[in-house]
């Protein structure tokens, strides 16, 4: 399937705790799942292979970590 390298969207950071997530499409309408949907149907998530939906937490010094939601 394809992939956009960037994107934008309408959003302006205030200085403020944020949690940005980002999740792909493929061509045939299938969405990437929730952390959720992933361990209630699978029980455990492998960390080499992660379907789940990628979150990003924004601290207010602006420090972008990995997390979980």
């Amino acid at each position: 399937d394809k992939a956009l390298p960037r994107f934008t969207i309408p959003w302006q950071w205030a200085g403020t705790p944020a949690v940005l997530q980002s999740r792909a499409t493929d061509s045939t309408g299938n969405v990437q799942p929730t952390r959720e949907a992933v361990i209630a149907a699978k029980g455990t998530i492998n960390r080499y292979h992660n379907p789940c939906i990628q979150s990003w937490g924004v601290s207010p010094s602006g420090e972008v970590t990995n997390v979980y939601v």
